[in-house]
């Protein structure tokens, strides 16, 4: 497990920090890895974020890598 997902699911970084992190880590990521860390923030983010108001990011640049 990665140190992003390590810290996040233990609750060490908000899901905006871990958000932040990723945006400046995801070209570095493994394709598939990437892909999953980003569903589980868009995941948190619909848990904390009032219905209607969340637009996250395409997964259109994981996917070209």
């Amino acid at each position: 497990m990665c140190i992003l997902c390590d810290s996040f699911k233990k609750g060490e970084l908000t899901v905006i920090e871990a958000w932040g992190n990723y945006s400046e880590m995801a070209d570095t990521l493994e394709p598939e890895h990437a892909r999953k860390i980003y569903m589980m923030l868009v995941q948190s983010l619909k848990e904390v974020v009032p219905q209607g108001i969340l637009s996250p990011p395409s997964l259109d640049k994981i996917q070209e890598k």
